[in-house]
């Protein structure tokens, strides 16, 4: 029986030999390039490389996305083990979707040339040169076969030096927009309704996903940010004496002055890398609202008709406001939506940026700002009718008195990131203060009783208000969460080297959301006591012109605040990245997903 059996083995293998015969080898297959960003390293820095990876046609190599279990994808790695530097995560481009034999639905897979990035982050105790090596995995099909996986190994040798101004960029072709677009392409969705505007464009096409960036423009009007425009609008357009017909043209210039300022203030949010809002940290931007709310309610107190202050207005406006006054005030109250911004002008502002259109980004979001503006045509429209109410009414004068107040209160809310910790006061003794003239020594309106119980009503409304602003927080006796306050990269980069789950905060003081998140959503009970198994970090972006911040921004790629980043072994964990205002349970959820 041995012989035979002898026999039988060595019939197998010339027979394997001889099906294998005439078949590529795995280097005929695939073919890898390991290139760098840059033509020498920098201790202590990120740096961007990718892979090039040539497949031989006919040949193709399942994606790491959109297959099943059964296939095997390809898979670069870097081996780190000893070595000074951590590997980021890979960044894939689009896979193609072909049917593929013995997979009942089309397959992921790549084809041709692919190029593949990741980030290195380097220690400060780097040698030179620095060794890369590594190698990818894969298995080769074509229509009809799949060969054994194989593995195609790859080395490169970069030199070192001490200062980023002793090198030079390199493949300029390839960083970093390419890092962007396929940023885009993973990227999570935080929201049902958010959309990934790429997505919106390749499912839907572009003259339908203008019509979904439209009516995500009128979503917006339901953040807290958009609220102040309401009484302000009334206002302004409550002291116009003009024809219907004028009244529409003045109506559509307000709201097309906010949505060109929208549409700037998005475009250079997205190409420049800044926060959205920002421009609300300029003590001259915040001043000059200030003071154009204050000039309009003097006009409600009847010192003077309504006519804006002439300093401001004097091209805008011969003896009204007029149609281009009213576009000026359209351009100066649109910075207020700034700061308010949802996932899906988070996507939008991303979309931009990839991009790199200035048409496009300018259009884009000159749509979405037109939804944002729609009620506010109609708003006018209605508040115009107040000038056609009858002049013997006393209770329009009260109207009058209470919307100037409200105006006043605006003009603080802005100045308040300037007043550091006594805006809350000054805007409490406001509100009391307003409470008790409306009560004590407003007179307009007497003997009109329902009006006077209305007013009475608003002015015990702000009493309360401000009596509320006006109490001091209670101290939480070591029951909040304990956050860090980095203020350099140094100090940021020691707490990421933390054994425990990181969780970041990015707020800004003239962000409202974030304001709410501090009062509401932190000081939660099981949110405390959670967070105690995080290294919790707070990244202040009140200002993001620092050298500490602007890398941070990169880094990150924050676009609006709040947003909230979650870290885990030395990876973001993309998928629970969310911006806005969230409840406690919603956001106790995204941290026990962090765990």
């Amino acid at each position: 029986m041995r012989p035979t059996l002898k026999l039988s083995a060595s019939v197998l293998l010339i027979l394997l030999s001889l099906s294998l015969w005439g078949q590529p080898t795995s280097g005929d297959i695939v073919s890898t390039e390991f290139i760098s960003s840059q033509s020498a390293a920098v201790a202590g820095e990120t740096l961007e490389v990718a892979l090039i990876i040539d497949i031989q046609h006919p040949w193709h190599v399942y994606a790491p996305m959109g297959n099943d279990e059964f296939t095997i994808p390809i898979t670069p790695s870097i081996d780190s083990e000893g070595k000074p530097f951590k590997v980021g995560e890979w960044i894939y481009p689009k896979a193609e979707m072909i049917p593929v034999a013995g997979v009942s639905e089309p397959a992921a897979v790549y084809g041709g040339r692919i190029i593949i990035h990741t980030t290195l982050e380097l220690t400060q105790d780097i040698n030179d040169p620095l060794i890369i090596e590594g190698d990818v995995y894969y298995q080769a099909c074509d229509d009809n076969t799949c060969l054994i996986p194989s593995t195609v190994n790859f080395s490169y040798d970069l030199p070192v030096v001490a200062e980023p101004a002793l090198r030079e960029a390199t493949h300029l072709e390839l960083f970093p927009k390419m890092i962007q677009e396929a940023e885009m392409d993973k990227a999570p969705q935080t929201e049902s309704e958010e959309g990934e505007i790429s997505g919106l464009v390749d499912d839907y096409g572009i003259f339908l996903t203008f019509f979904i960036i439209f009516f995500g423009g009128l979503a917006l009007n339901l953040t807290p940010c958009v609220y102040p425009l309401i009484p302000i609008t009334i206002s302004f357009f409550g002291g116009q004496e003009s024809s219907k017909g004028r009244t529409f043209w003045m109506a559509l210039a307000y709201v097309l002055g906010i949505a060109v300022t929208y549409s700037i203030l998005g475009v250079v949010a997205a190409l420049g890398g800044g926060l959205f809002g920002a421009l609300l940290t300029n003590p001259i931007v915040l001043i000059g609202i200030a003071a154009i709310l204050i000039g309009l309610s003097l006009s409600m107190f009847g010192v003077y008709e309504f006519r804006l202050p002439t300093g401001l207005m004097t091209a805008a406006s011969q003896s009204k406001a007029g149609i281009f006054g009213s576009f000026f005030m359209g351009l100066t109250l649109g910075i207020v939506a700034a700061p308010c911004v949802g996932p899906f002008v988070i996507g939008l502002l991303t979309y931009v940026a990839a991009k790199q259109s200035v048409i496009l980004g300018f259009t884009m979001f000159f749509t979405l700002a037109m939804g944002l503006g729609l009620p506010y045509l109609f708003l006018a429209m209605y508040s115009s009718k107040l000038s056609s109410l009858p002049r013997s009414g006393t209770w329009m004068i009260g109207v009058r008195v209470i919307f100037g107040l409200v105006l006043i209160a605006m003009a603080i809310y802005f100045l308040m990131p300037l007043l550091g910790g006594y805006g809350n006061l000054v805007m409490s003794i406001f509100l009391i203060g307003s409470g008790v003239y409306l009560i004590m020594f407003d007179k307009s309106a007497e003997g009109n009783l329902s009006f006077n119980r209305i007013k009475q009503g608003i002015a015990i409304v702000l009493i309360v208000i401000g009596t509320w602003l006006g109490v001091p927080e209670p101290e939480l006796s070591g029951e909040g969460i304990a956050w860090e306050h980095p203020t350099s990269q140094m100090e940021f980069e020691a707490l990421l080297a933390s054994e425990a789950p990181i969780m970041i905060d990015v707020y800004a003081d003239w962000c409202i959301p974030c304001k709410e998140m501090d009062k509401f959503t932190f000081p939660d009970k099981e949110v405390v006591q959670l967070s105690k198994k995080f290294t919790a970090i707070k990244i202040d972006m009140t200002k993001d012109t620092g050298e500490f911040e602007n890398y941070f921004l990169k880094k990150y790629s924050i676009k609006g605040v709040p947003s909230y980043i979650f870290i885990k072994d030395g990876e973001e964990l993309s998928s629970l990245r969310s911006t806005g205002f969230e409840n406690a349970d919603d956001f106790l959820k995204r941290m026990k997903d962090a765990l």
